[in-house]
């Protein structure tokens, strides 16, 4: 088994992301600190605010990418655990109609099919923001030292997959001076950074090249091109959730996107909801431990256009050897820009 199988087996993950544009940069920068601030509060209060991302696994330090996203897969030696901090938990309503989750998501995939093409001035590419939270953890002998990294997501695709991507990481929160002492103590970063990929045409993104297919057949078949067999159905929706992160769909991607969603064995209605970034959706769930531990994978959807909002992972029973508090989640992606834009310079 591969370490990022082991990864994956043990919590499972997808992969980051960021935000903030030139553009209505105003706004972007006023949503995301509303955003941050919510959960920064919410932790203050009980053991629950940011998400997670990474876990461990084996001996010694291994990075790993998977997915997109980079996993950390840590190790070392130490005492008792002490709680992380993780994003307080979104409040689920009664759901929109009595309807199944299927059945109201091909109503929702009519919905999607029937808005305009988005309007795409000369010169300009797919840009993309998103707001992240995901949990990392370090964990050896006992002891498990947590963070979770809030993480902003811009990126810039051309027709022939060239671009841009920048990904700043945000200063971890941590659930107690303990934590943050330990997380110092093994060499985790404190601060924030930032990463600026360009790409070459044929380079941008491993995974998700060239034209998304439009239709939820072909769609399932070009999710998982070149990569391992899908053992349970829920990487199908992770898919889907990592797409909308990376790429601008129109009404017909959308569409088909849904449609995937609404033909997967266990996805059921979770209710309607309001998003970190204050929109109003609804949410549809599959449970699973198809990555080893038990968890709740959760997409919100505007039901004026079809368009995701966000992506969730929530621990339903068991948080294995992470020091959190279930149910606990520990991923969280929000999106919050999808448009044609200039490519920066």
């Amino acid at each position: 088994m591969k370490v990022t199988d082991e990864v994956r087996q043990m919590l499972g993950g997808l992969d980051p992301a960021r935000n903030i544009p030139p553009p209505e940069e105003s706004r972007r920068e006023r949503d995301l600190a509303r955003i941050l601030a919510a959960e920064r509060a919410a932790e203050t209060g009980r053991r629950a605010v940011p998400r997670r991302r990474f876990v461990l696994v084996a001996a010694g330090a291994v990075v790993v990418a998977a997915a997109g996203a980079v996993v950390a897969v840590e190790t070392y030696r130490q005492p008792p655990p002490a709680y992380a901090a993780t994003p307080a938990m979104l409040s689920y309503g009664p759901p929109a109609s009595t309807e199944p989750a299927s059945t109201r998501l091909r109503r929702l995939a009519t919905v999607a099919a029937a808005q305009p093409m988005p309007a795409r001035p000369a010169g300009t590419v797919e840009h993309l923001e998103s707001a992240n939270w995901f949990l990392n953890s370090s964990i050896s002998g006992g002891r498990t030292a947590s963070a979770v990294v809030p993480q902003q997501w811009r990126s810039w695709r051309t027709d022939d997959d060239a671009g841009r991507t920048v990904r700043r990481d945000l200063a971890p929160v941590f659930r107690s001076d303990a934590d943050r002492r330990q997380w110092r103590k093994w060499g985790g970063r404190l601060g924030s950074s930032e990463e600026v990929l360009d790409y070459a045409p044929g380079e941008f993104h491993s995974v998700f090249r060239g034209e998304v297919p439009a239709r939820a057949d072909l769609l399932r078949g070009w999710l998982r091109a070149g990569s391992s067999p899908v053992q349970a159905p829920v990487q199908y929706l992770e898919d889907v959730a990592e797409l909308v992160g990376v790429r601008l769909l129109n009404p017909a991607q959308r569409a088909a996107a849904l449609t995937l969603l609404a033909d997967l064995p266990g996805i059921t209605v979770t209710g309607t909801v309001t998003d970190r970034a204050g929109r109003v959706g609804e949410a549809f769930s599959i449970t699973s431990d198809a990555h080893g531990l038990p968890a709740q994978h959760t997409v919100i959807v505007d039901p004026r256009s079809g368009a995701l909002l966000g992506y969730e992972e929530l621990l339903t029973t068991t948080a294995g050897k992470l020091n959190v508090t279930i149910p606990a989640v520990i991923t969280y992606r929000s999106y919050l820009t999808a448009e044609y834009a200039t490519m920066p310079r």
